[in-house]
C-alpha cells in the first residue's frame, strides 16, 4: 500500500499555520457497547479528583475511564434525584456538584459523594416560578439562572437572594436566563433571551455586545475571551472589554446557533453548534471537524464541549456516545491515497526528494505532489496512462530528477519529472515486482528482488550487474532484508550472515568486518561514516566503526520496552531517536539517555492500524515519518513535534471489600480498618484518572511485609489477597498512563487480626494447657507404647487372616477349574455307562458314582462362590423373573426329598404378592433350596414349611420363611451358624448330614448383594425358622417363563448332525463324543485348532463345539479365524473356566453357544438345538407385512 499517497483536502478539518502535517482528528468513541448509560448529554464537567461527570436526559454519568457510576430517581428511596432530566452541572470550590433537575428544582452531591441534598421548589419559594437553566459560582456563591428570567444567588449561609434585572438602569425584559458566565475581573456575566448584563458585585449593569441587542444563547470565558452567541452570530470580548464581530459570524446566525465554545490552543477554539462541532482558523473561516474521513457529527446538536486538564477535549453525540480527542491530535495524520492500487498489500509511496511531500498518480495516470504539511495535492501536468493502472512496491526520487518505480505489471519503469517521459525495463528483470530500490551516488541504481539484486546505470538504465543464485558475486544467500546506502557512500545489504558492502573494483559483496554473524540482520539505518544502528530480532544495536573494524557500543533488548517482534522499517530523525515499525505498530526508541526512552504509537496516537506494511517507513526531509499500514491508509508523523508535557495524573481508590461467608463487605477506602481472621478475598480496584488510553493504564502494588517488590496490574487495577496472615499491613499503589506519567504513591494502612488462639489471651491459655497436656503426656506415653503394641500385634493377625483367606480363595478357584475337567469324564461316563445294558447291581453302582460325582460338583460351586463373592467379582443377573413360576420350580425340586423321608411339605404364598419381581432368578433360587434342602436333611420327622409374604405392607420386596421340626439350635450353634465350613453340631453333624458347611454362609452373602439378609430363630428341640428378606422390586408386568424362549426350539430328539468337536483332552472328547453319538449325531473330534482348520476346509458341519483352552492356537482365536474365513455354522464353546469373563469373551470372539464342563447329553442336546433354531431364525427371510 504505499507509493502514490492522495488524500482527499475534503476530509481536512482545518490546518494549523505551523502545522508539520496535516490536521486529521481521529476521536475515540466511548458509546453504549463500552457501558455509557445515555447518549443524551446535556453538560460535561470535572471534579478535583479527576472524574468525568455528565448530564443526560436519564440522570447522573460519572466516569472514571473504565466503568461508569449512575445517579437516578428511585421512586422508593427519597434520597435519591428528584428527576431524571438533567439541565446544567457547575462543580464548586468545594467540589460540590451542583445539578439543574427539570421540574424538580436543584440538587447538590456532597464532597464525599455521599450525601445528595434536594433544593425543592415546595421548600425554596425562590425556585418555584421555573426551571433552572443554567449554574455558576463566584467565591463561595452559587448563582442560578432561571426559566423565568429570575437570577438566584445561594450565599455561604444557604440564604436564597433574587436579582431583579428589571431594575437596572437599562432594564432587561423578563425572559429566560440561558447561560452564566464568570470572567477574570469576577464579574457575572448574564445572557437572556432579552439580551445581556454583568453583575459587578455591588449591581447589575447592561451591554449591548457590539451594538447588538439580540438575545443570548450561550456565555462563555475561554481564551481569555468572553463568547457571547446570539441569533444574529457569534461575538467575543477581549481583556480590555472591547467586542469583536469577526467576519464568519454570520454563519453562525439562527440554524447553525453556537452553544458552547473550547479552547483548541494556538488562538484555535472548538465550537459547538446546531449543526455541529466545527474548527476555528486564524485568519480563516471555521470548519467542520471530520473523524478522519468522514464527518464526526451531522446535523446534530453539540450543546457542550469539555477541555480537559491536559488539553484532549470531549464532546457529546446525541445517539452515539462520547468523542474524545487527544492533546496532542496535530502530530498525526492517516489518510487514503487518491488511487493505491496496493490496497496495504505493497509498499506504494514514493517520496519527492527535491521538492518535498510524496508523488502520486490518479486513475487517469495524472501525476500529483502531495504537500505533507498541508495536505494539498498539486497538479504537475505529467500524464501516463501507465501510471493509473500501476501497483507500486517501492520507489525512488534520483538525484538526477527521474522517479525510479517499481511494480509487478511493468517490473521496472523509471519517469522523467522534466518532460514525463516513462520507461519500461520489463524485459531485464524478475517477473515480481522489486521490493527495495537504492542510489549509492556513484552513477548507478540498485533494484534488489525477492531472490535477484541487480545494479544499473543511473543515466541510461543500462543493466550493469545481475546477482542471484547462479551468480551470488560473493553473497551465500540471494535474500535481502534491506538495501540501502551505507555509511561510507556504498551499497550495504543486511542478510542472512551479516552485512555486505558492494566493492566495485571486485564486482562483488563482501562482507563487512565486525558485522558478520549467524543471524538475520533484518534492519539498518546509518547515523553517520561511522556510526549505525541494526535490528535483530529482539535486540537493537549501536555499532562504530575505527576505520577498519566495526564494533558494537549499545545493546537495547526488548525487555526494556519494546516487543521482541519482526522489524519492518527503521528510521532516524533529526535528534538522533529510532523509529521502528513492524507488525505490533510504531516505536519510538529515544536512546540519548542512559536508560532508553521507548514509547509506542497506536490507535490512540490517531494510526488507524497497528500492522505496518513491509518496507514501508520513510523519513521525509522535513522530519515527517511517513509509512503505510496493512489496512491502506498512508500515515504522517511530526517527528519534531513536541511530546504532550508530563503531568502526575490522580489515582483514586476506587473500592476496599472482602469476603465474609457468602457476602461481600464493603470497607472504608481511607484505611484504619481492621481484619477478622474469618474475612478472606481482599479486594482492592484503583482507578487512574488519565483518559488518554484508559485501556493500556497500568497500575503496581507492594504490600509490605508480604510482597518482595512491586506486583504490576493490567488495565483492571485490580488486587485481590486470598488471605493474608496476622499482621500490620501498609499497601503501596501507583498508577502509570500510556505516556509514562505515574500517579502518587499512596497508601493503604489495615490490621489482619489473628485468631483467638494466637492473641495473649489465646497464647497464655494454650500455654497452661501445654502445661498441664505435659504433665499428662508421660502418663499417656506407656499407655500408648503398650496400646501400639497390641496394635501391631492385631495388625499382624489380620495380615496372616487375610493372606489364609486369599490363598483358600485361590486354592479354592483354581481346584474348582482342574476338578471341573475329570469330572466331566466321571459323570459322563457314568451316564454312559447307566445307558447300557447292566444288571441291578451294576446299576446301582453306576448311580452310585454318578450321584457322588454331582456332589463333589455341588461342593466345587459352592467353593467358587465363595471364592468370587470373597474377591468381589459376585456379578448379579439382575432382569424380570416370575416369582410364582419360580416357587413351583423349588417345590418340584424339594418335594421328592421331604416326601422320600415322609415329612409333610407345606408352600404358602401370599396373595398380594406381585406376579413378577426384578432381580437375579437363578440367586434367588440358590438360596431357596440352601435354606430347603438344609431343613429336609435336618428333619426327621414333622413337617417342612415355605413361607413368601411381601416385605412391605405397601409392596416392595419379599420375606421368605423356611421353618422345620428338626433339632433345633442353641445360642451358641446360632452364632457360628452362617460362618464358612460350619455347622450347628459341629463334626457329628458332618458324621451324620455330611455337607461342606458353606450353604449358609453363601446364602447370606448372596442376599447381602442383594440387598437384603438372612437370620434364623431357633430352640432345641423346637426346629429353626430361617427368615430372608429381600428388596427386590416389584414389576407390574408378568416376566416370561425362566423355561420359555423368544423363539421356537426343536425338540431335543433331533435329526442326525454333522458335528465338529475340538478338544484336546482324549476323556472329556470321548465322553462328549459319545453323548452325542448316543443321539445319532455324527462327531468328528480332533485335538487342537490347526486340525478343525484342516477338517474345516475339507467338509461342511451342521454345528461345532471347541474347547477354550486349546494348546497352541486357542479356542476363542480358532472361532475368529474360522468366521474369518467365512464359516458360518453355529459354535458352542465348551470350557472348564469359572471366571465370569469367559462367556463374554467366548461370544465375541464369534460362537453362538456356552457350558461349562462338566456337560451332560441334555445339555449338549440343548444347547445345540438352541444355537441352530438362534441360527435358522436368523436366515430366515423377512416376514412381508399384509
Amino acid at each position: 500500500m504505499r507509493l502514490l499517497l492522495f488524500v482527499v483536502l475534503a476530509v481536512l478539518a482545518g490546518v494549523p499555520a505551523l502545522a508539520e502535517v496535516p490536521a486529521i482528528p481521529r476521536f475515540r468513541i466511548v458509546g453504549p457497547a463500552d457501558g455509557l448509560p445515555s447518549t443524551m448529554i446535556t453538560a460535561i464537567a470535572q471534579d478535583r479528583a479527576g472524574y468525568l461527570w455528565m448530564t443526560t436526559g436519564d440522570g447522573l454519568i460519572r466516569y472514571d475511564g473504565a466503568g461508569f457510576k449512575v445517579w437516578r430517581n428511585d421512586p422508593a428511596d427519597p434520597r435519591s434525584l428528584r428527576s431524571n432530566l438533567l439541565q446544567a452541572i457547575y462543580i464548586d470550590a468545594q467540589d460540590r456538584i451542583w445539578l439543574a433537575l427539570g421540574g424538580a428544582g436543584v440538587a447538590m452531591l456532597s464532597a464525599d459523594r455521599a450525601t445528595l441534598t434536594a433544593y425543592l421548589p415546595e421548600k425554596v419559594p425562590e425556585l418555584s416560578f421555573g426551571d433552572v437553566y443554567a449554574i455558576a459560582g463566584r467565591g463561595d456563591e452559587i448563582w442560578f439562572g432561571m426559566s423565568t428570567g429570575n437570577v438566584l444567588r445561594l450565599d455561604a449561609k444557604g440564604t436564597f437572594t433574587s436579582l431583579d434585572l428589571a431594575k437596572m438602569d437599562d432594564p432587561l425584559a423578563p425572559s429566560a436566563v440561558y447561560a452564566l458566565a464568570l470572567d477574570d475581573r469576577d464579574r457575572m456575566w448574564i445572557g437572556t433571551l432579552g439580551g445581556l448584563a454583568y453583575h459587578d458585585g455591588l449591581a447589575a449593569h447592561r451591554v449591548h455586545p457590539d451594538g447588538d441587542d439580540s438575545g443570548i444563547n450561550a456565555l462563555q470565558w475561554v481564551g481569555q475571551r468572553l463568547w457571547a452567541a446570539t441569533d444574529t452570530g457569534l461575538r467575543y470580548m477581549d481583556p480590555s472589554g472591547v467586542w469583536h464581530t469577526p467576519s464568519w459570524a454570520p454563519m453562525f446566525a439562527a440554524g447553525n446557533r453556537v452553544w458552547t465554545v473550547a479552547d483548541a490552543g494556538d488562538g484555535e477554539f472548538w465550537l459547538g453548534t446546531e449543526q455541529g462541532l466545527w474548527h476555528t482558523r486564524p485568519g480563516q473561516p471555521p470548519v467542520p471537524v471530520n473523524n478522519g474521513d468522514s464527518p464526526l457529527v451531522s446535523n446534530r446538536h453539540v450543546t457542550t464541549i469539555w477541555r480537559s486538564r491536559h488539553g484532549g477535549i470531549w464532546v457529546p453525540l446525541h445517539g452515539r456516545g462520547l468523542a474524545y480527542l487527544r492533546e496532542d491530535w496535530r502530530r498525526t495524520a492517516a489518510f487514503k491515497q487518491v488511487n493505491d492500487q496496493g490496497k496495504g498489500l505493497s509498499c506504494s509511496l514514493a517520496p519527492a526528494a527535491r521538492s518535498g511531500g510524496l508523488w502520486q498518480f490518479d486513475g487517469n495516470g495524472r501525476l500529483l505532489r502531495y504537500d505533507t504539511s498541508s495536505g494539498a495535492l498539486i497538479q504537475t501536468g505529467i500524464q501516463a496512462a501507465d501510471l493509473g493502472t500501476m501497483q507500486i512496491t517501492t520507489a525512488l526520487e534520483d538525484s538526477r530528477g527521474k522517479l525510479w518505480l517499481a511494480s509487478g505489471e511493468y517490473g521496472l519503469s523509471r519517469l522523467d519529472l522534466r518532460t514525463g517521459a516513462l520507461e519500461h525495463f520489463s524485459d531485464e528483470g524478475p517477473a515480481e515486482a522489486a521490493l527495495w530500490i537504492g542510489e549509492p551516488g556513484d552513477g548507478t541504481v540498485w533494484a534488489a528482488y525477492e531472490q535477484v539484486i541487480q545494479q544499473r546505470d543511473l543515466a541510461t538504465g543500462r543493466l550493469l550487474e545481475t546477482i542471484d543464485q547462479q551468480h551470488p558475486h560473493g553473497l551465500t544467500e540471494v535474500v535481502s532484508p534491506q538495501i540501502r546506502k551505507g555509511p561510507d557512500g556504498r551499497m550495504w545489504l543486511s542478510a542472512f550472515g551479516g552485512m555486505y558492502a558492494w566493492q566495485a573494483a571486485t564486482r562483488r559483496f563482501v562482507s563487512v568486518p565486525g558485522l558478520k554473524t549467524d543471524e538475520t540482520l533484518q534492519a539498518f539505518v546509518v547515523e553517520d561514516a561511522t556510526h549505525l544502528w541494526l535490528y535483530r530480532a529482539g535486540s537493537l544495536e549501536r555499532w562504530s566503526s575505527d576505520g577498519a573494524v566495526w564494533k558494537r557500543e549499545r545493546r537495547i533488548r526488548s525487555a526494556e520496552g519494546f516487543p521482541a517482534m519482526d522489524a519492518y522499517g527503521l528510521e532516524r530523525d533529526g535528534v538522533g531517536r529510532l523509529w521502528m515499525s513492524g507488525p505490533r505498530g510504531l516505536w519510538r526508541i529515544d536512546p540519548r539517555t542512559p536508560q532508553a526512552r521507548i514509547r509506542s504509537f497506536g490507535v490512540r496516537d490517531g494510526l488507524t492500524s497497528l500492522e505496518f506494511s513491509h518496507r514501508c517507513l520513510m523519513m521525509a526531509r522535513n522530519g515527517v515519518l511517513v509509512g503505510g499500514t496493512a489496512d491502506g491508509y498512508t500515515v504522517l508523523i511530526d517527528t519534531q513535534a513536541p511530546d504532550v508535557p508530563s503531568f502526575t495524573p490522580a489515582m483514586r481508590l476506587e473500592t476496599v471489600s472482602v469476603q465474609l461467608a457468602d457476602r461481600r463487605r464493603m470497607l472504608p477506602i481511607r484505611g484504619g480498618f481492621s481484619l477478622s481472621p474469618d474475612d478472606r478475598q481482599l479486594r482492592i480496584n484503583m482507578r487512574l484518572l488519565s483518559f488518554v488510553d484508559p485501556m493500556a493504564n497500568r497500575y503496581r502494588t507492594r504490600l509490605s511485609g508480604f510482597d518482595t517488590g512491586w506486583v504490576d496490574h493490567d488495565a483492571s487495577g485490580m488486587r485481590e489477597f486470598s488471605s493474608l496472615p496476622p499482621g500490620d499491613y501498609v499497601l503501596e499503589m501507583q498508577g502509570i498512563d500510556p505516556l509514562g506519567n505515574a500517579s502518587k504513591v499512596q497508601t493503604l494502612e489495615f490490621i489482619v487480626n489473628p485468631p483467638w488462639w494466637r492473641s495473649r489471651f489465646g497464647i497464655a491459655v494454650m500455654v497452661l494447657v501445654g502445661m498441664m497436656l505435659g504433665v499428662l503426656l508421660a502418663a499417656a506415653y506407656r499407655r500408648r507404647v503398650r496400646m501400639r503394641a497390641q496394635w501391631q500385634l492385631a495388625q499382624h493377625k489380620r495380615e496372616l487372616a487375610e493372606q489364609a483367606s486369599q490363598a483358600k480363595t485361590r486354592f479354592l478357584a483354581t481346584l474348582g477349574h482342574e476338578v471341573r475337567t475329570p469330572m466331566t469324564g466321571v459323570l459322563g461316563m457314568s451316564e454312559l455307562l447307566l445307558q447300557t445294558p447292566l444288571d441291578g447291581r451294576q446299576q446301582g453302582y453306576a448311580s452310585a458314582i454318578q450321584s457322588a460325582g454331582k456332589h463333589l460338583l455341588r461342593l466345587v460351586n459352592d467353593a467358587l462362590d465363595l471364592a468370587r463373592i470373597e474377591a468381589g467379582k459376585l456379578a448379579l443377573d439382575d432382569r424380570d423373573f416370575d416369582l410364582r413360576q419360580l416357587i413351583r420350580q423349588v417345590v418340584d425340586l424339594v418335594r421328592p426329598s421331604a416326601e422320600q423321608k415322609q415329612l409333610a411339605f407345606e408352600c404358602h404364598l401370599d396373595e398380594s404378592l406381585p406376579r413378577a419381581l426384578h432381580g437375579d432368578a437363578n440367586r434367588v433360587q440358590q438360596i431357596l433350596l440352601n435354606l430347603l434342602f438344609n431343613a429336609v436333611k435336618f428333619t426327621e420327622r414333622g413337617q417342612v414349611r415355605l413361607r413368601v409374604l411381601p416385605l412391605q405392607a405397601g409392596g416392595g420386596g419379599i420375606r421368605v420363611e423356611v421353618s422345620d421340626t428338626g433339632p433345633g439350635m442353641s445360642e451358641e450353634q446360632r452364632g457360628r451358624l452362617f460362618q464358612r465350613f460350619e455347622q450347628a453340631e459341629g463334626g457329628r453333624t458332618t458324621t451324620r448330614h455330611g455337607g461342606s458347611g458353606l450353604g449358609l454362609a453363601i446364602c447370606r452373602e448372596l442376599a447381602a448383594a442383594m440387598g437384603g439378609s438372612v437370620g434364623v430363630s431357633s430352640a432345641l428341640g423346637q426346629g429353626a425358622c430361617f427368615v430372608v428378606e429381600l428388596p427386590l422390586r416389584w414389576v407390574s408386568t408378568p416376566a416370561p417363563s425362566t423355561t420359555a424362549v423368544a423363539r421356537a426350539v426343536p425338540p431335543v430328539h433331533q435329526a442326525p448332525l454333522q458335528l465338529l468337536l475340538v478338544e484336546d483332552d482324549v476323556t472329556v472328547a470321548q465322553v462328549i463324543v459319545g453323548l452325542l453319538q448316543g443321539r445319532g449325531h455324527h462327531v468328528t473330534h480332533v485335538l487342537h485348532g490347526l486340525a478343525a482348520l484342516a477338517e474345516v476346509s475339507a467338509r461342511s458341519f451342521d454345528a461345532g463345539l471347541c474347547d477354550l483352552d486349546l494348546p497352541g492356537l486357542d479356542g476363542a482365536a480358532l472361532v475368529a479365524q474360522l468366521r474369518a474365513r467365512g464359516v458360518c455354522f453355529p459354535i458352542v464353546a465348551v470350557t472348564a473356566r469359572a471366571d465370569a469373563d469367559a462367556e463374554p469373551q467366548a461370544l465375541a470372539a464369534g460362537c453362538n453357544g456356552f457350558l461349562r464342563k462338566p456337560l451332560t447329553g441334555d445339555l449338549l442336546a440343548q444347547a445345540l438345538a438352541q444355537v441352530l433354531a438362534d441360527d435358522a431364525m436368523d436366515k430366515a427371510p423377512p416376514e412381508t407385512p399384509v
